[in-house]
């Protein structure tokens, strides 16, 4: 039964990762697809377990081994649950192992050589940011919350999350996201842009983010500060 949810489970993450994502070339008739509606839906049900495999950091795997475990699911052949979890586990615990520990590789690598490019500055913690475009002086402190524009990517350039792409603003307070964004956005005036690339362990440390940030990654976020409401601005004793 546990199988069956696994599986389940796949089916729905697969169509959402679809349905989601606009960085995959998109074909209204794929090449070799017959106009039979059992090759059309047999396909589409292949792409789908594709962009959830490709999305989960399965690594190389053998085409011919997961044509066979599918082949004997459908004919009602099934590894038992002890086997099934035991030889999952230990691998997608080794997989995402070597995963942090490349990512963190990458991430000094890159850390080294950015932080001696003119304009930036690289902080305490670790993060490191660029003024883009200075604001009016008002900076977000602790607690504040702030509307703004951003857009997400990997070291790579890959692009994650994006409220450009969506043409829309954020509001959120800075207790409430990830440490680098915390953090970060203190250096920002409203009114400005900033650029931050914020190490692992001020983001989504070891265990990564949904399909695209890895475990260990470390992030880049262009923002504009449209606007932030201070506790200290707004707590301004009344006249009497």
């Amino acid at each position: 039964m546990k199988t069956l949810k696994i599986f389940a489970l796949c089916a729905f993450a697969a169509v959402a990762l679809t349905a989601c994502s606009d960085r995959v070339t998109k074909e209204k008739t794929p090449k070799g697809i017959t106009n039979s509606e059992i090759d059309q839906v047999s396909y589409m049900i292949g792409q789908q377990f594709g962009e959830y495999m490709k999305g989960n950091n399965f690594g190389a795997l053998s085409f011919s081994q997961i044509k066979k475990g599918i082949k004997d699911a459908m004919n009602g052949v099934a590894l038992d649950e002890e086997t099934f979890y035991s030889v999952m586990n230990e691998y997608m615990e080794k997989r995402m192992n070597a995963l942090k520990e490349e990512n963190e590789a990458k991430a000094a690598k890159f850390f080294e050589e950015n932080g001696k490019k003119d304009g930036v500055v690289t902080t305490e913690s670790g993060i490191q940011y660029k003024i883009v475009r200075e604001g009016n002086g008002v900076k977000p402190v602790e607690g504040s919350t702030v509307k703004v524009c951003y857009e997400g990517k990997l070291l790579d350039g890959t692009v994650f999350d994006s409220s450009y792409e969506r043409n829309d603003t954020v509001t959120f307070a800075l207790n409430q996201v990830i440490k680098g964004w915390g953090e970060g956005l203190t250096y920002c005036e409203e009114g400005g842009e900033i650029l931050l690339w914020i190490p692992a362990e001020l983001g989504y440390g070891e265990r990564g983010a949904g399909g695209l940030i890895g475990p260990g990654s470390a992030l880049n976020f262009r923002v504009e500060l449209i606007s932030t409401e201070n506790p200290e601005l707004s707590s301004e004793p009344e006249e009497n």
